[in-house]
Parts: C-alpha cells; structure tokens; sequence
C-alpha cells in the first residue's frame, strides 16, 4: 500500500517483473530503529502513549497476518489489545508531517487495520503512527471514507498485478532520486534475462 501511493510502478517492478530490489541503508537503518523501539516499549508497563486507560492493555510486537479475501499481508510493527478495542501501530523512522501524518503511511496503517480486524474478528476504530526523528505519536481514526478509499486502493494494486500492464508513475519526480527501481524506469531498458548456453 505505501509503495502504491509513493509510485505506482514499484508494485509493477516488485509484483509483475520481480526485479530483485537492491540492499538499501535506509531499510536497514529502519529495521533497526523498529528493533530498538521495540525493545523499549518490551520494558514499559503501559503503552507507548502513556494513557491510563491503556495501561493495563496487551502489547503484541511484530504481528503477522494474512487475508486472502483483502489479497493483503503483512507484518504489523505494535499492536494494543485493550478489553474494548485493537489499536494498530505503525513505527516510522522519519519524521512527521509538521505534527500530522504522511498520506502513504495513512493508507498503509488503514490497510493494517482491515487485517487485523479480519485476524482478530473485531472492529479497528483508530490507530497511531509512531515517528521516531520527531517523537510524534499520531492518530488515525477509521470511518467509512477511509476504508472506502483503502479498499479502492487494495483493488488497484491488484489489478495491476492481474493485467500485467506498467502504471503511471509518481508525479513527484523527487521520489524518484531515491528509488530502487530508478534505472529501471527512466528509459533505460530492463535486464535481458539470464540464459544457459
């Protein structure tokens, strides 16, 4: 979902022609922040928001799951299970959007919370995204617009991987100075692919 929404080629490159990504420092540097944070929040009583209603609330790290029916998985970095609800967390290693959260990292929370609800046969009514650079925890509530708008998305990326056919990319061509796939997409041609003679 958050690559969808950050370009729609990466699920093309990644789903449809499996071009193996290359390591990246960036990903590993998160990997390790999402180990440390978790590490921490392991040691704390309460959850990472420090409300009372919160404090007695079951805390599940690194949640796994599954739905054929959404055609979705993934790997949910926190989960609170509170006697009245499920709250998904998602840790981010940047920083906040002057105190309000980034688009992909919404959509990517909103599908985070239909696996869990289907996973755990409940109903998700809010989330948080966690980032680190700022220490900003922020709260995502889930209506009916933004599952709406989640399930449309969930449709487009497979239907993208169906047809085969390469999407538009980003029209933010300051995504693309980053990107795995760049040599890929900007008028280079793809890899011949490796024959036995």
């Amino acid at each position: 979902m958050k690559q969808y929404l950050y370009c729609p080629k990466i699920i093309y490159f990644d789903h449809v022609l499996h071009i193996p990504k290359p390591p990246d420092q960036k990903l590993q540097t998160g990997i390790e922040m999402h180990d440390s944070i978790t590490a921490k929040e392991k040691r704390r009583k309460g959850a990472i928001f420090y409300d009372p209603e919160l404090d007695q609330a079951e805390k599940m790290f690194r949640v796994e799951m599954e739905s054929s029916t959404l055609g979705l998985r993934g790997v949910l970095d926190y989960l609170v299970r509170t006697n009245r609800e499920f709250i998904p967390v998602d840790y981010k290693f940047g920083q906040s959007h002057k105190g309000s959260i980034h688009l992909n990292h919404k959509y990517q929370l909103a599908a985070y919370a239909l696996l869990v609800e289907e996973s755990f046969k409940t109903i998700v009514r809010r989330g948080f995204i966690h980032y680190s650079r700022d220490q900003k925890n922020v709260q995502i509530d889930f209506g009916d617009e933004i599952r709406r708008r989640t399930l449309k998305m969930i449709e487009k990326i497979a239907q993208i991987i169906e047809d085969e056919i390469e999407p538009a990319g980003t029209r933010n061509s300051a995504r693309c100075i980053d990107c795995e796939y760049r040599k890929y997409c900007v008028g280079n041609i793809l890899p011949k692919p490796h024959t036995e003679k």
